[in-house]
Parts: C-alpha cells; structure tokens; sequence
C-alpha cells in the first residue's frame, strides 16, 4: 500500500510542498522580525503580524502543493526508455560541449534535484505521519479538556458572579461567560468560544484581594473579548502542519508571547496599580503548574515570564529594546539564494528542449561487425597438482560470532568516553583490530575500548581480524550518536529544579547557579556560562542584571542582602550553560524564587 501511494501524484506534490515550504517560511519569518522591529513597541500590530506570517505560510503551503500537483496529474511521468538505443538516436541526443565549459556547480545541483524528485514522494508520507500522530496528541488534548469543564466543578459565592457581570460590561462582552471553581485547576484560565467558561481553582477567590480578583478576572475576559481562544485553535491546526519548521514555532511562540501582552494591556487600561496585578501573576507562578493542553488560556502564560512581569511594572527589556540586525542582515542573503535555488529536473528538461541543442555531425556510420556465436568447448576438469590456491575473497567463511558491548548505555554520547567491550569467539583479542566509521575517535585494546564521537547521528563499530592477507571484516555494530541531555538549573546543590519558597538565608548562602545531569551515567559536567537576574522586591521597583558565570555578581548580592525576606521574588532567567562537546553554549530556562521569613 505504501508502494501504491508512493507513485501517487498527489503524494509526491505533497513532498513537493514540504520541501519548498522550508525557504518559504523562512523568508516569510524573516519579513515578520523586520517589521516587527519597524513596529516595536506596538504589541497589537505586532501580533497581527506574527498571524498574517502564519496564515501567510498556510496560503504559500497549500498554492505550491496545487501548482506541483495540476501538472502531475494532467501530465502523468512517461515510461522509462528502454536501455539500449539506436546509435543514430544515441547521436541525435547527445550534447557535445568543451570539457572547460562544463559546469560542476550545476551538476551537483541538477543531482541534488533529482535525489529530492526520486525521494519527494518519501517526504510527503513522512509529512502525513507525522501530523497524524499530532493529531492523535490533540484529541488526547481536547479529551482532557471535556472532563476539566464537567468534573469537580462549582459556582462561586455571588459577590464573584456579579464582580464578573460588572467587567463584561465595561469591556463589551455580550456573550454569558460562566465563572467556577474547579479542584482540577491550578490557575485560571479560560476555555471555549461560543460558550465561555472561565475556571478558578477552588478557593482561591476567597484568599484573593478584591483588586487581585478584578485583575486576573480582567485578564481572562480580554481573552474572550479578543476571541483569542478561537484564534488559538487555529494556531494550533497550524502548528501541527509546520511541526517540522523551528522558525514556524518562533513566529507561534512569539504570537503567543503577544497576545498575552495584548491582555495585560488591557488589565492595565482597567487598573490603577500596576505593581498589584505584577505580584499577583507572580504569586501565582511561583505557587501554580501550568495545565498541559494547548487548548486552554492561562493566566500565567507559558514564556518569557519575567519579561512579561518586568513590562507590567514598566521597566524595558534591554535585550528585547536591541534591534536584531543580524536579521536584517540575512535578509539579502534570502533574496540571493532564491535566485540560486534550483528547479525540478522536468523543468530543467522542458528548458533543454526549449533551447537549441548542439547535434553531434556523423558523416558516416561504420557498419558493426558480426559476431559470430561459435560453440565453446567444455572446460577441461582442474589438475590437483596444478590448481593454483583461492583467494580467501573469492569464498565465503563462517565469520566467529563477535559480541561488541556498550558498558553504560546504548546510545553514545558527544564529549565523554563511551566504553565499549568487545569480544569474538575463538579469536583473541590481540587479533582484533576496531576501526569508528563516522566522525568520531576509538582507541583502547585488550577488549576494552573508549570511543568520542563528535557529530549527532551514527556511527559504525568495524570489528575486523589479522590475517596473512589483511584485516578481515567480521562485524559492524551501528550505535546513535546523541548530546548530552540538557542539565537542570539548581540553586548551589540543595534546591530542586523549578523554584519555589526559600527563605533569604538559603538564598545568600548559595554563591550562584550550578547545572546537573540527573540519571546521566558518565562523568561529565556543565558550566554555566551566564544568565540574567532579576530581583523584584516586594514594595519596589525591579532591578535586572546580566551575569556572566555562574555567580552572583556583587551588586546583586549587596541588593539581596537588603530584602525584607517576606514576599520578595527572585528571578533567573535564560542560563545558558556549556557541556562537554558543545559547539555553542545551550540555554536550559530558568528558575523564580519567593522569599519568606526564615
């Protein structure tokens, strides 16, 4: 079946369409982060940006996958020639040109063509799996979300219901919006279109101020008012279709980084206490763990949560306020390699055809000799005494069973020694030569080896034995290459990943931030190359500051001595960190603290 809809035209259209959408999108996110420099600031313009980029996308998809399918459906591919041609044909056909003019730039392009013409139909099955599999992630998703509106749920006291029915009004909700309590919820949020419902966890109107109350209140009713829950489950059609893009998921990341910006804004434009609506996010972040489905709107959001709190209490991000000019810079390269990219090779063909063909001049044809087919006699049978000795290639031998081991694991990892054990029956180990097929080192001997392997991917274990003729294969054992798996950011070596409560002793008796590799077997440690601080003091302005290495700066730890240590909050945000065999540094998140009295 799958032979069947790999030669389907629409399949291979398919593959088509994902191919080209990889520099489609990536000119079309390039445009997005120029002019959503030339509008920095404008947090509703830029959001009706990063959805125009993705609707973009979705239009640019779906016209080239109907351009590369009306032609192979109305012009179905030819049968293959046969193999053997006339000899006037085969000079008919046959382009003559210098051996100086020949282009090598071109062949490898016109090959690189035909390898994604023969193979495109392969991309297209592996496109459809892959969204299929999302798919089924999304109904888990949207199962889940049925419960969580039925299940445990209740009305709040009246005072809430009316508070609710006062803010609709002053936003212009003319839809009925339902307020519950739920015992399956963390944090509020939001669900549904046609019928709103926003969820509170049980309990928490009651601890709440009034002010908190209205805040976060707001916030989820901007969410309806802007239809941004309809909005989100396009997102995440879209999403699924460009799973495979990494500049896709920037533009969706930053749309909803936007939105929930929009949303503050709105809060804002209703509340006369910034700072109140900033430590009642906080509040909940520190003490909350976001719901994990897509399908919801939380109030906490799911990035850049520093950031967002810094911009409520009105403080700029200076790495946010620095135009990238390293996109704008890219921005002619994009523009140059379109005009490089090339064409499929029926294109190219329906261009030869187009163009004169210089035509090889043959005066006259020599006429082929004849032969003759004339018995051959019997071999006569082979003398003992004079056969002469078979090469050891020319006949098949029983190769000795060989056991090639990975001592720790079985995946092999970049920047550490993997050990491996290597043994063949009835061969000793000083006849075992171990060869690394890929990038990468082995050396070690007597049956214990160490190998480093330097690029993502696989390699291959050779195990060949000494012989009189040379090194005889007898094995290969093909192992996956991977990284080392992200550290967790902890603060000194006691405090979990994650954040939490800590009081300020703990605090500053940590002397900055430390990486580990949890359930990682070898010896290998990461070093934090830097991250950005942020103290937000309970009745002050926050102070941010950019750290390199992973100690406190001293200005930082004077700011933290002053705190009260009751209700102060402590952000770490985009550590970044260096593991052994890293190109470049890797950012690993970050962590919030709030402090409380000892």
């Amino acid at each position: 079946m799958i032979f069947s809809l790999s030669n389907h035209p629409f399949v291979q259209a398919l593959g088509w369409a994902v191919l080209h959408s990889i520099w489609q999108v990536a000119l079309i996110f390039l445009l997005f982060k120029v002019f959503s420099q030339l509008f920095r600031g404008k947090n509703q313009v830029v959001y009706g940006l990063s959805l125009v980029s993705m609707l973009a996308s979705l239009l640019w998809f779906g016209g080239t996958l109907l351009q590369e399918f009306a032609p192979a459906s109305l012009n179905p591919k030819p049968l293959p020639q046969p193999a053997f041609q006339p000899l006037n044909t085969i000079a008919e056909t046959t382009v003559v040109e210098p051996i100086e003019t020949i282009n090598s730039w071109n062949q490898l392009t016109n090959m690189f063509t035909n390898w994604l013409e023969a193979n495109s139909s392969i991309i297209g099955i592996l496109w459809a799996m892959g969204v299929g599999l999302l798919w089924v992630r999304l109904l888990g998703g949207w199962w889940m979300l049925r419960r969580l509106k039925s299940r445990n749920v209740g009305k709040p006291a009246d005072v809430f219901a009316q508070t609710c029915q006062k803010l609709m009004r002053n936003l212009g909700i003319r839809s009925n919006v339902v307020l519950l309590e739920s015992s399956r919820v963390n944090e509020p949020l939001t669900v549904g279109f046609l019928k709103p419902l926003i969820l509170f966890p049980a309990g928490m109107l009651m601890q709440l101020s009034p002010a908190q109350v209205e805040a976060l209140l707001l916030h989820e009713l901007a969410h309806i008012r802007r239809y941004d829950y309809l909005v989100n489950l396009g997102q995440i059609m879209l999403d699924t279709i460009f799973f495979y893009h990494p500049l896709f998921r920037l533009i969706s990341r930053e749309a909803r980084q936007l939105r929930e910006y929009c949303c503050d804004d709105v809060v804002l434009q209703h509340s006369a206490d910034p700072m109140l609506y900033a430590k009642t996010l906080t509040d909940l972040k520190l003490s909350t763990l976001n719901l994990s489905t897509q399908f919801t709107m939380n109030a906490t959001g799911k990035n850049s949560f520093s950031a967002r709190i810094l911009r409520i209490a009105g403080i700029s991000n200076k790495k946010e306020a620095r135009p990238n000019w390293m996109i704008i810079m890219l921005l002619p390269c994009m523009f140059a390699m379109l005009s490089w990219l090339p064409n499929k090779p029926k294109d190219i063909q329906e261009k030869e055809i187009s163009q004169p063909v210089p035509v090889l001049q043959i005066d006259t044809v020599p006429p082929q000799k004849t032969i003759k087919a004339e018995p051959v006699a019997a071999p006569a049978p082979a003398e003992p005494a004079t056969a002469e000795p078979v090469s050891p290639k020319s006949v098949a031998e029983p190769s000795p069973l060989v056991a090639v081991e990975a001592i720790k694991m079985n995946v092999l990892y970049i920047g550490v020694d993997n050990p491996l054990r290597i043994a063949a029956a009835g061969v000793p180990n000083e006849e075992l030569v171990v060869d690394l097929i890929g990038e990468g080192t082995i050396d070690g001997g007597d049956g214990l080896y160490n190998v480093r392997p330097t690029t993502p991917g696989e390699i291959t274990i050779r195990v060949m034995q000494k012989t009189k003729s040379g090194n005889q294969v007898i094995a290969d054992q093909q192992y996956r290459v991977k990284r080392i798996p992200d550290p967790s950011p902890k603060l000194g070596t006691a405090k979990p990943a994650g954040g939490g409560f800590i009081t300020k002793g703990t605090l500053l008796s940590k002397k900055g931030l430390t990486a580990l590799l949890e359930n990682f077997d070898f010896d290998a440690e990461c070093k934090i190359i830097g991250y950005e601080m942020t103290i937000l003091p309970k009745q002050k302005d926050p102070t941010m500051f950019s750290v390199k290495g992973s100690d406190y700066p001293a200005n930082a730890r004077a700011l933290l001595e002053s705190l009260s240590g009751d209700g102060d909050s402590v952000f770490f945000d985009d550590i970044k960190v260096q593991c052994p065999g890293d190109i470049a540094p890797r950012n690993i998140g970050g962590l919030a603290f709030k402090l409380r009295m000892e």
